[in-house]
C-alpha cells in the first residue's frame, strides 16, 4: 500500500512523495547508483587490486551473499581494518538497514579499468555486497569478491574512509575458496 509523505525543510513545504513500502528494490536500486555508494565501491575495488589511482572493474555481477555479522569480526580482522570497538558497534547497529541481497552496483566508474583475467589467465567477474555506511557518513565496510568462470574465487573486506572529498580503502583477505 502506498504511502504519502510530505517533505519540509527549513519550513518550507515540498512536494508529496508517495513511496510504496512494499517496494524494497526500489531502494535497493537507487542505492546501487548513489555517487557516495558508488564512490566507496571503486575505493574498495582499487585498493583490492592493489592500484593507487582510481580503477573499476569491468564484469560486475550480482552479489551471492550479504556481509555477515560485523560483531563477529575477529580481533586480528578489526585491527587490519583500523574498526575500533566504537565504529564495529556502530556499523553493526545500521547493518540491517543497509541489507541488500543481491546487490549488483549501477555505477558511472572514472579511472582506469581493472584486469579483467587473473595472473593465469582466467577470466575473473566481480561482485560487493551492498556497503554499511556508519552514522556519520564517513566510515563504511564492503566486502570485494573475485570469481572465476567455475568454481574458485576469494573475497576481500574492505573499509572506506571520507577523507577531505575523497574516499580511501584498506582491505583485508576475508575468504577463498
Amino acid at each position: 500500500m502506498p504511502v504519502a509523505i510530505t517533505f519540509a525543510i527549513l519550513s518550507m513545504s515540498v512536494s508529496p512523495v508517495t513511496i510504496d513500502p512494499a517496494a524494497s528494490v526500489w531502494r535497493v536500486r537507487d542505492f546501487a547508483s548513489m555517487p557516495r555508494t558508488c564512490a566507496v565501491l571503486q575505493a574498495a575495488y582499487t585498493a583490492a587490486i592493489g592500484r593507487h589511482a582510481p580503477a573499476f572493474p569491468r564484469d560486475v555481477r550480482p552479489s551471492g551473499h550479504t556481509l555477515g555479522p560485523v560483531t563477529d569480526l575477529v580481533p586480528d580482522a578489526r585491527a587490519g581494518l583500523m574498526l575500533s570497538a566504537d565504529d564495529v558497534a556502530d556499523l553493526a547497529t545500521r547493518q540491517e538497514f543497509y541489507r541488500a541481497d543481491s546487490f549488483r552496483p549501477v555505477c558511472a566508474w572514472h579511472g582506469r579499468a581493472g584486469p579483467t583475467t587473473d595472473d593465469e589467465g582466467h577470466a575473473i567477474i566481480v561482485t560487493f555486497t551492498g556497503p554499511v555506511f556508519s552514522t556519520s557518513g564517513r566510515l563504511a565496510l564492503v566486502e570485494v569478491s573475485f570469481r572465476e568462470a567455475g568454481t574458485f574465487g576469494y573475497g576481500l573486506l574492505c573499509t572506506a574512509r571520507l577523507s577531505r572529498r575523497t574516499w580511501k580503502a584498506r582491505c583485508i583477505r576475508s575468504w577463498i575458496n
